[in-house]
């Protein structure tokens, strides 16, 4: 079992890595108990946002200096998810998940990595693949009930040169995750309402393999930090996010206090803009601005919600979202600081 603890730091710019710097030359993070990294930056977010592989790279070379070894096997061992777009209030920075402190109760975490074969990826096979992985790391930690599972990280392969793959991609992942954890009864890749509950999913282009970070909150894990996730019906939906933080004993109303605040460790949600152009009933026109794309809009728009409740903007948000969460929603998931612990 691997208990589970994050560490959150600002980015001034998307090569500031001083904090993060810091922290492993005094000891206060060690290199060899990281487990993954998030990341979000500044970029658009999209295809051409090099701000993303740069500041991966960067991670990866930091690690590989401190652990002495090579930066691709850094690559191989630690799922690193650098999200680019910070568009309104969603704040840059890093969370650091690094093993923590075995109790009785608490967050846990399994990384799994398998290789998914070009022809497969995108299709049944990938999401039978991806299921086969999820309960690979739930059988690591000892979990039987999948209301334990709070996020499913996935970093799955596709391929540029393959027009819309990564949507596909991005489909089968989130689905296998879901038939795992028993919310949809067989895969269905044309079925717009089959989508997991608590999948992240991200579509990479730098080889065939796919890793996942499973988070659960079970026996073995840190006390000191729990997780709860759901979906969000809509960019409005603040009830929905008010619910999450609620199953953490924290109440928004109408947003945390300052020391609940606080308590907020990270936050990941998935969204898009609703396709039919309406939000209850009224238009919107982020699908329609030539000029910035709709996943920027809907970025804002999920972070200024999620953020408006919680008091802070250190909010991951990411775009496509397909067959994660309800066709014109998403869903989020947040890791706080149980009652009575410090920051």
């Amino acid at each position: 079992m691997t208990a589970i603890f994050p560490t959150r730091l600002p980015m001034a710019a998307p090569d500031d890595l001083t904090g993060f710097e810091a922290m492993l030359a005094d000891g206060r993070l060690d290199a060899g108990r990281i487990v993954s990294i998030w990341c979000k930056t500044r970029g658009n977010g999209l295809r051409n946002d090099f701000t993303k592989p740069w500041v991966d790279l960067l991670l990866r070379l930091a690690l590989a200096r401190h652990l002495d070894i090579p930066e691709q096997v850094v690559a191989e061992r630690v799922p690193i998810l650098v999200s680019g777009g910070s568009e309104g209030l969603v704040s840059p920075h890093l969370v650091i998940w690094s093993r923590g402190e075995p109790g009785a109760h608490g967050l846990l975490a399994a990384v799994e990595r398998a290789v998914i074969a070009p022809p497969d990826q995108g299709g049944v096979m990938h999401a039978m693949a991806t299921a086969a992985m999820v309960r690979s790391a739930m059988a690591e930690l000892g979990l039987t009930d999948p209301a334990q599972v709070g996020l499913v990280l996935v970093r799955a392969p596709s391929d540029e040169a393959r027009p819309a793959l990564d949507v596909r991609v991005r489909i089968a992942a989130a689905q296998g995750v879901a038939l795992a954890l028993g919310q949809i009864p067989a895969i269905a890749l044309d079925e717009v309402e089959c989508f997991a509950h608590n999948a992240f999913v991200v579509a990479r282009h730098d080889g065939p393999a796919q890793q996942i970070l499973l988070l659960a909150h079970g026996p073995g894990g840190d006390p000191r930090a729990a997780i709860a996730s759901g979906l969000l019906e809509d960019p409005l939906d603040t009830p929905g996010a008010a619910a999450i933080l609620a199953r953490l004993g924290l109440a928004a109303a109408p947003q945390l206090s300052h020391a609940e605040s606080a308590r907020v460790l990270a936050v990941i949600s998935k969204g898009d803009a609703p396709r039919d152009g309406l939000i209850r009933g009224l238009p919107h026109a982020m699908g329609l601005d030539n000029d910035v794309a709709m996943h920027r809009h809907a970025r804002a728009a999920y972070g200024a919600m999620l953020g408006g409740l919680i008091g802070h903007g250190a909010v991951l948000v990411s775009g496509g979202a397909e067959g994660q969460g309800p066709p014109d929603g998403g869903f989020a998931a947040i890791i706080a600081a149980t009652a009575g612990e410090a920051p």
